[in-house]
C-alpha cells in the first residue's frame, strides 16, 4: 500500500479528518445550543417545543397568553380557563367513545336478539358481515370528522371568549 500524498491511503485520511473536524464542529454547536437553553431555564424563560403542526395558530397564542398571565399573578384565572378547555375536549371524546362502544356493542346484540336477521343476506352477502366489516368503517369516519369539527368549534369558542 502506498503512503505518498497522491495515494488512495493519503485521500481516505483527508476524508476521515474532514469528517472528524465536520463532527467536532458539530458537537461544539450542539453543546452551545445546550448551553444557551440551560441559561434560558436558569433566567426563567420559556421556551415552546411543537412536536406537531397544528391547524389552529390562535389557540396555541392564546394558550400562550393564558400562560403568561399566569406569571404575572392572574393563576387561578388563566389556569382555571385552560383546564376548562382541556375538560369540554375530554367530555366531548368520551361522549364519542361512548357513542362508539354502544353502536359496535348494539351489532352483535342485536343479531343476538334477532337470530333471524343473522340469515339476512343483502348483494350476496350476510348481514352481519355488511354491518361489521362494510358500513362499521364510515361509521368511524363520521365519527372522526364529527369529532374534529366539534373539538375546532370549542377552541374557536374558547378564543373568541378568552379575546373578548
Amino acid at each position: 500500500m502506498s503512503t505518498d500524498a497522491g495515494g488512495p491511503d493519503a485521500k481516505l485520511e483527508q476524508k476521515i479528518r474532514a469528517e472528524c473536524e465536520k463532527a467536532a464542529r458539530q458537537t461544539l454547536q450542539a453543546e452551545n445550543a445546550a448551553t444557551q437553553d440551560s441559561d434560558r431555564a436558569k433566567s426563567g424563560q420559556r421556551e415552546r417545543i411543537v412536536l406537531a403542526e397544528r391547524r389552529s395558530r390562535r389557540v396555541v397564542r392564546t394558550l400562550t397568553e393564558l400562560q403568561d398571565q399566569t406569571n404575572v399573578g392572574l393563576t387561578s384565572v388563566g389556569e382555571t380557563l385552560a383546564r376548562e378547555l382541556l375538560w369540554v375536549q375530554l367530555w366531548l371524546s368520551i361522549r364519542l367513545m361512548l357513542l362508539t362502544v354502544t353502536v359496535l356493542a348494539g351489532i352483535p346484540l342485536l343479531f343476538l336478539l334477532a337470530p333471524s336477521l343473522g340469515s339476512t343476506t343483502i348483494v350476496g352477502l350476510r348481514l352481519p358481515w355488511v354491518l361489521l366489516g362494510l358500513s362499521v368503517y364510515p361509521f368511524f369516519s363520521a365519527v372522526a370528522w364529527f369529532y374534529n369539527c366539534s373539538a375546532d368549534r370549542i377552541e374557536r369558542a374558547f378564543v373568541a371568549w378568552v379575546q373578548n
